[in-house]
């Protein structure tokens, strides 16, 4: 477990608090406090309780390695579940990533199993002070606003590799019937569902957010919020369309394999007709009868007179399947 501690206090940051004295700065409405747990919270689950009095429930929730995208409100503060998407373009293998965000008057707790990379990057950026004033110096709203924001833009990279697989799987499925494009089609579906089954509810949280924190989040900060909320909303279509692109691709897949089933049968069948003639001819002529015509009398040209009129009838009919459009 690693943990990062951000406290932003009298106009700067300040790098000398500890979890351990942490509750000092609490009690100063005007100090922030960021509080980022990678890993498993087991080991600091007694300072969570102690210092920001989280409660059981939530410390549990947040134990939870699989938990829907909820807003719930504790005694004095706030709980949000929302996910992170990632993307495996090698396997073709999506996966979800659980975040849970704890916020109240002048704080706010972001822990997680897996690293987030852009949550570590604006982590990195507000400890070396960069942005420590814009995000930091105007609130615990702001701060909030920045986390929310910057997990919701992490979607639209994921979702351009997807989009950039199932170009590549359009192709594929137009110039190749195998079973390894079906297999394609029904992994990247899976992965398409997953997302949206996760990205789904985060549009209600988003809408909670707003409407039920009261003073926590000022009115005039809502407004970013809304603006987060949007591009929740397109992030959600855009996987919409996803799952209906997979579909109808799944449709031209089972409608190739038909296509293509209808050519081979169409070949054996002209080749099977090719053959009914030549074959009734063979048959008649290669019955074991003793005096069967042009056989006991035959000069030794009437084989190659039978095997030249099966080669013209074979001609014939070819030059009649051409010119009907059968082959």
């Amino acid at each position: 477990m690693q943990q990062r501690l951000l406290v932003w206090q009298n106009g700067k940051l300040n790098k000398q608090v500890t979890l351990k004295t942490l509750g000092d700065v609490l009690r100063d409405p005007q100090a922030v406090i960021w509080l980022d747990i990678d890993g498993d919270i087991t080991d600091c689950r007694d300072q969570l309780h102690s210092v920001f009095k989280l409660s059981s429930i939530t410390l549990d929730t947040m134990q939870e390695d699989r938990e829907r995208a909820k807003f719930t409100e504790g005694k004095s503060y706030f709980y949000l579940v929302m996910h992170g998407l990632t993307f495996d373009e090698a396997t073709e293998n999506g996966a979800t990533i659980k975040l849970d965000i704890v916020f109240g008057q002048n704080f706010v707790i972001t822990a997680h199993r897996e690293t987030f990379p852009w949550l570590e990057s604006l982590c990195d950026t507000v400890w070396k002070g960069k942005i420590a004033a814009d995000v930091m110096g105007r609130g615990m709203s702001r701060l909030l606003h920045s986390i929310l924001d910057n997990l919701v833009d992490s979607y639209f990279p994921v979702l351009d590799q997807i989009d950039g697989v199932i170009d590549d799987l359009e192709d594929a499925t137009v110039n190749s019937v195998t079973d390894a494009v079906q297999g394609r089609i029904f992994q990247l579906k899976r992965t398409v569902g997953l997302m949206r089954r996760v990205i789904s509810p985060q549009v209600e949280v988003a809408n909670a957010l707003i409407a039920r924190t009261g003073d926590v989040i000022p009115v005039e900060v809502e407004p970013y919020f809304a603006d987060m909320h949007d591009h929740l909303i397109r992030a959600f279509e855009v996987l919409d369309s996803y799952r209906d692109l997979m579909s109808g691709l799944l449709d031209v897949y089972l409608s190739t394999v038909s296509n293509r089933l209808n050519i081979v049968m169409k070949q054996l069948a002209v080749i099977a007709t090719i053959f009914m003639p030549i074959t009734f001819i063979t048959g008649v002529f290669g019955q074991n009868f003793a005096f069967s015509p042009q056989v006991v009398h035959d000069n030794g040209y009437f084989f190659w007179v039978v095997l030249l009129g099966m080669g013209l009838l074979t001609a014939m009919q070819l030059y009649y399947f051409k010119r009907k459009g059968w082959i």
